[in-house]
This record gives C-alpha cells, structure tokens and sequence, in this order.
C-alpha cells in the first residue's frame, strides 16, 4: 500500500503565514498530502474558507488552533486538533487574545519609533490579511520591506527579541489553561514542537493535566529528537503529533511536504476523536 502522509502544522495569512488558504491547499496537494491542519495563531478565520478548498482538493482537513502559553519564562506552544471553532467560550478566548495582540504591536511600534525605526502602525496592514492577529514576524517583514534590516532574523536579533528594545511580553496562558481552553471545545491538545521548549520534564504533568499528544516530527527537531519523543509518547501513551510548521519561504528548511507525518499517526488521533464525541 502506498505511504500516505499528514501535515498537522501549518499557518496561513489569517495570521502569520504568507499564503492564502487556496494556496496553502495547493501546495500541500503538488507534494500529495492526504491530510493537513491549519493552525493558526489565536483565530480560526481560515477555517470555513478551508473547509470549502478541502473538497475542492480533495484534501481532509482538521479544524484546528496554536495557542500560546508561558512556563518558566519560557513560550510553550499547544495546537488544538479537531477544535468546535464556533464554541462561544472558545470563541471570546480567541477575540481577547487579538486584542492584546493589537495592543501589544501598538506598543512595538512606539517603542522601535523611540529608537528610530519609523513605521507606522497602519503600514501592517500591507503584511496581513487578519490585522487582529498582528504578531512580531509581521512587524519584522515590514522592518525588512523598509529596509531596516537585512534578513528576518536581524528582526528578532535586533529588536524584537526579549531583552531587546522593542521586546513586549505577549499575554499568555498557562499550559494547563491552554489545554482546558481546547479541551472544553471539544479538542485534542498537542504540544508542539517540544524540542524548542525544552521542558521535556513536564510532559507528564502535562499529560496528567489533560494534554492529548506531542508533536515529534517538526523542522526544528533533530533525528534525535524525533526518536526522544517516539519514547515519550510511547511511554506516556500520548498520541503522535507532527507537520511542517509552515509559514511561508521564510524559513527554508520548514516547506509543506519537507517534514510531515506518517498517516496512520493521524488515524491514531482521528481515532481518539471518536471515541470523545
């Protein structure tokens, strides 16, 4: 039989990613994905337009979110699967979380103009399809469009990074409150790319706290990593995560089709799916 494959991690314009659903569908289709996930940071503006290309393409498509969350100053990330992305409650933690967002790049903006960086706030608009959902790698393409810096990454080394002078602190939830977030809508929680997280020591907790998988297959994990957290899953019975984390050209080495994960993975979460309903 021929290996089928799944892409759980990918971002659009809605929020910070460069291509559109429609372009997102093709690319995952040109690189003969079966399934993908669109997991937009904070919004599910993507989704009911997805829906519509799925079947267009042929493609499953799992409705889902990236929220963000703080553990010992460090940002964890949980992607929620299989989200209900018209829950009221879920739906009002979303529009709070855009809000600080907004407000949070409003501030970015005044302080890089306090170090000489002339941008303004409404130039974002040029650099997102979603302006509720405005997040530092949209600030750091225009810094680069205007020509303060050279690559993306100057970005974040430069000022946006925290320590640096225009860093603000995101407004963030704590795990457990992420995953009680996707929990009460009906979700399956992944951590995502633990690798990057580094609290390897927490996932049990997590696990106990109600976290549903892990993300092992991710652009920035190493084959070691991929087999650390095979035994974590494995050991903790928690299901098995993994996609491209695709936002566009940015980052070379993270393109739909490059890193993705084995099928029957994705039947594995599917399964568990059911057996909540």
């Amino acid at each position: 039989m021929e290996q089928k494959w799944a892409d759980l991690h990918i971002h659009t314009n809605k929020s910070d990613g460069i291509h559109s659903v429609e372009e997102i569908f093709k690319k995952a289709k040109e690189q003969e994905i079966s399934a993908i996930a669109i997991t937009d940071h904070d919004t599910v503006a993507a989704i009911e337009e997805a829906m519509e290309y799925a079947k267009f393409f042929n493609i499953e498509f799992v409705p889902a979110v990236e929220l963000s969350a703080m553990f010992e100053e460090r940002e964890i990330h949980i992607v929620g699967l299989y989200i209900d992305w018209k829950n009221n409650d879920f739906i009002n933690h979303l529009l709070y979380f855009q809000k600080k967002r907004v407000e949070r790049a409003i501030n970015i903006v005044k302080k890089l103009k306090e170090n000489k960086v002339s941008i303004e706030f409404d130039e974002l608009y040029e650099m997102t399809d979603n302006l509720n959902n405005i997040g530092r790698l949209h600030i750091a393409r225009l810094l680069l469009k205007k020509g303060y810096i050279k690559n993306i990454k100057e970005a974040f080394d430069k000022f946006l990074s925290e320590g640096k002078p225009a860093y603000i602190k995101k407004a963030r939830l704590s795990v457990k409150e992420a995953i009680d977030i996707i929990k009460k809508a009906k979700g399956i929680s992944i951590l995502a790319h633990p690798g990057i997280a580094k609290r390897d020591y927490m996932i049990e907790t997590w696990r106990d706290n109600g976290l549903d998988g892990i993300e092992v297959f991710h652009p920035d994990h190493t084959n070691e990593d991929i087999l650390n957290y095979l035994d974590y899953a494995n050991k903790f019975n928690l299901l098995i995560g993994g996609g491209s984390d695709f936002h566009g050209e940015i980052r070379e080495y993270s393109v739909i089709g490059k890193v993705k994960l084995p099928y029957e993975y994705y039947e594995k979460i599917k399964e568990k799916v059911i057996t909540k309903i």
